[in-house]
């Protein structure tokens, strides 16, 4: 005489259970949401939104760590590449833009203009007082700044045309790159006086 097998009971979830849902595609949630809804008790029925909320939130954080890993990955390697070809630059001159002139320490400033500009006025400011001021011809590209006569202090250098101010003339200051490094994640320049500049900084290179 055969003995019938007895088919095991299926399973009644808790009101309370909830399905992880954490590395699961979208075929695999789909199994597990027909098997819920197969062996849920016919009188306790589950609200299967929360799981579906929960994978949908799990994909978003997902996708966004891939990109987050991605964005780093290829920043890191923009870096790598462009420290390489920086490093021509060690060794070399190099004008970068600064807001003002200082006589607190031995400095050399530079007008760097866009265009031959005859007979215009440089003034240098305190605040608002003319510390200095002179008429000079300024040459397309870069034309050294005297600082002479000036007191110690750092002063804005504003340059007019015509009786306007002329704002497209940069303020720049040399400099000589000793190293150039890359710093939480950002390429940086070290100066011979152990200053550091970003490259976005630097408006002339060569000549000087």
């Amino acid at each position: 005489m055969e003995v019938g097998l007895k088919p095991s009971l299926p399973k009644i979830l808790p009101p309370n259970y909830t399905p992880g849902v954490d590395n699961i595609g979208s075929e695999d949630f789909l199994k597990i949401y027909l098997e819920t809804l197969r062996y849920q008790d016919p009188f306790q029925t589950q609200d299967l939104s929360k799981m579906l909320d929960d994978m949908v939130k799990l994909n978003q954080i997902r996708f966004f760590n891939d990109m987050r890993s991605f964005t780093e990955g290829l920043k890191a390697l923009f870096n790598q590449s462009t420290l390489i070809s920086s490093l021509s630059l060690v060794g070399k001159g190099v004008i970068f833009s600064v807001d003002s002139v200082s006589t607190l320490k031995d400095g050399r400033y530079y007008l760097l203009s866009p265009e031959n500009l005859n007979n215009t006025v440089i003034k240098l400011m305190d605040g608002d007082a003319v510390v200095k001021e002179f008429r000079m011809d300024l040459k397309k590209g870069l034309n050294e700044l005297s600082l002479d006569g000036l007191p110690k202090g750092q002063f804005k250098v504003k340059v007019y045309k015509d009786g306007l101010e002329y704002p497209h003339v940069q303020i720049g200051m040399r400099g000589d790159v000793n190293a150039a490094t890359v710093m939480n994640g950002d390429l940086l320049f070290e100066l011979t006086d152990g200053s550091l500049i970003s490259p976005s900084k630097i408006i002339y290179v060569g000549g000087v």
